[in-house]
């Protein structure tokens, strides 16, 4: 079974169930890949490059806190 640290977008499903999540990868040949976390729903579209990040911007969207 996966936790968090293996799976940190199923945390943020369970969390904010009426977003879809996804990530998208940059590459560049001269250094290491990195990830971006996605959110959208209703025609937002939210990014971060962490999950934790990403959360902070889902509750601040959602009004529940301050503004990341």
């Amino acid at each position: 079974m996966n936790d968090q640290r293996n799976d940190p977008l199923g945390a943020l499903r369970k969390d904010f169930p009426s977003w879809r999540f996804g990530t998208v990868w940059a590459t560049a040949a001269s250094g290491p890949d990195k990830c971006r976390v996605t959110a959208y729903r209703d025609g937002v579209l939210l990014s971060a490059w962490n999950a934790a990040e990403l959360a902070g911007k889902l509750r601040h969207e959602e009004g529940q806190g301050p503004r990341p």
